[in-house]
């Protein structure tokens, strides 16, 4: 069996959106551009765009893919679509590994660092 393609997938960490007439587009100082095979759930998204912002990053608090979609008088937008769940994940890798393989994956993820402090332990003797 054949392995698929990777992707080409651009994240924005902690992008600007902008609205324009032609749908939205992000704005961040530092994209991260690497390639990878198809990802199937909410968590193992989590991981890989952690590994790849790298710089002490610890939490994904939202990730945003920026879709581009077909309007009824022929032209394109592209749309903000937001992913919260496994089915999320599976079906926008799916679609565009169909329709739009030869396009950029573009992911605006709000990441931030969790405090690390002191982990308590508890030693409870009944």
């Amino acid at each position: 069996m054949d392995q698929p393609q990777p992707l080409v997938i651009r994240l924005n960490p902690n992008a600007v959106v902008h609205e324009r007439q032609d749908g939205v587009w992000f704005q961040s100082d530092s994209p991260v551009v690497f390639q990878h095979a198809d990802i199937s759930t909410m968590s193992e998204l989590e991981e890989v765009f952690l590994y790849h912002l790298g710089g002490g990053f610890t939490e994904i608090r939202k990730v945003g893919y920026r879709y581009l979609q077909r309007q009824p008088d022929g032209r394109f937008v592209h749309l903000l679509v937001w992913l919260f769940s496994d089915e999320h994940v599976h079906v926008t890798f799916g679609c565009h590994r169909r329709l739009m393989l030869q396009n950029v994956m573009d992911f605006l993820v709000e990441v931030g660092r969790i405090p690390v402090g002191l982990l308590v332990a508890t030693n409870r003797s009944e």
